[in-house]
């Protein structure tokens, strides 16, 4: 379909004029978080729930994602809570339904949920390597195919995912590998869906002080806090129709290393 010719445009403009309305009109964003027990994601679930979004949380254990909701519903209003198993293909689609039906519809998709591999090429274990592709990249991409219509036709969509600014080391093959194909994969994103006026951005942080970030050698107080990023989701989601901000990086102030 070439967005660019009359008809299409007319439908996009129709999509602007109903995102700024439901701006105006106090309709609550209805956003997802995947990834949303850890560190980052319950942050940034806890402030899109203070800023009035409807939240579903995404995540595969349901004690841990029930005691996240339960924390947020203390002060404001509880979120939804979804299993899903992220190197499950089909559970990821599926996971998309129903939080499309659980929500009558799909605003933002945020993506924080990730695990971590270190071995080098001449040990590692493929089978370990799969999982980390499924979970850090494919998940997301099969996440997004599902979701992407609801989300273009909200009129106000944004997908953002968590990536890093982790440099190339010995042992990093995979987890680097996945990170850099996420962020390819926005940027094509990007151009696939910037007519419907849905944001795409890519988060790249530095050491976040989060349990998979603990170290004795760094110091966690000095660390990017988790709460920086949920202010970087907003960040994005407040950008003015006629911008993206594709990707924000962001990196400790003061170094982290002790």
């Amino acid at each position: 379909m070439n967005l660019r010719s009359s008809p299409e445009r007319t439908a996009l403009a129709t999509m602007r004029e109903k995102a700024e309305y439901l701006l105006m009109a106090g309709e609550p964003r209805r956003t997802m978080v995947v990834g949303a027990t850890g560190g980052m994601g319950s942050a940034v679930a806890l402030e899109r729930t203070r800023q009035g979004d409807v939240v579903t949380l995404i995540g595969r254990d349901l004690s841990k994602l029930s005691k996240v909701a339960q924390g947020i519903g203390d002060e404001y209003e509880k979120p939804g809570v979804l299993t899903v198993e992220l190197g499950d293909m089909e559970s990821c689609a599926n996971c998309i339904k129903e939080a499309v039906a659980l929500m009558d519809g799909l605003d933002t998709l945020v993506f924080c949920a990730g695990v971590h591999e270190k071995s080098r090429t001449t040990e590692a274990d493929l089978q370990s390597w799969d999982h980390v592709l499924d979970v850090n990249f494919r998940s997301f991409v099969h996440l997004v195919h599902a979701g992407i219509d609801p989300i273009n036709v909200s009129g106000r969509g944004a997908v953002i995912a968590i990536g890093s600014i982790t440099p190339a080391f010995a042992g990093a093959g995979m987890n680097l590998a996945a990170k850099r194909a996420l962020t390819g994969f926005c940027e094509t994103l990007f151009d696939d869906v910037r007519e419907f006026g849905t944001k795409v951005s890519v988060i790249q942080p530095g050491f976040v002080a989060t349990s998979m970030s603990a170290s004795p050698r760094l110091e966690s107080d000095l660390m990017i806090q988790p709460e920086d990023i949920s202010e970087a989701v907003g960040y994005i989601l407040q950008t003015a129709p006629s911008a993206c901000p594709t990707e924000i990086v962001i990196r400790p102030q003061r170094s982290p290393y002790k």
